[in-house]
């Protein structure tokens, strides 16, 4: 049973779980929009630039935020051409 699933009376099940660990994980996706042509790691909010620039979901830590990182998970979706131009 998921903790969404369980009535507030049934609450053992969920701390024994906690205790012991995560044993279900839900997926979940963002889209991120960028300017056409123009995708780079400079436009991403994924991008922390606290003291160095760092990518919150891989946390790679981003050479040249020009280009994207080379752990960059993102995936372009409306792409005419196979060779699409990644560049700020």
């Amino acid at each position: 049973m998921s903790r969404r699933n369980a009535k507030r009376s049934d609450t053992s099940g969920w701390v024994t779980r906690m205790i012991n660990g995560c044993t279900e994980y839900d997926a979940m996706s963002v889209t991120i929009y960028f300017p056409a042509g123009h995708v780079c790691c400079d436009l991403c909010p994924l991008l922390e630039t606290y003291a160095r620039k760092q990518c919150r979901r891989t946390g790679e830590y981003i050479l040249d935020s020009r280009t994207w990182g080379l752990r960059c998970p993102l995936v372009a979706e409306n792409t005419q051409e196979d060779n699409y131009e990644l560049d700020c």
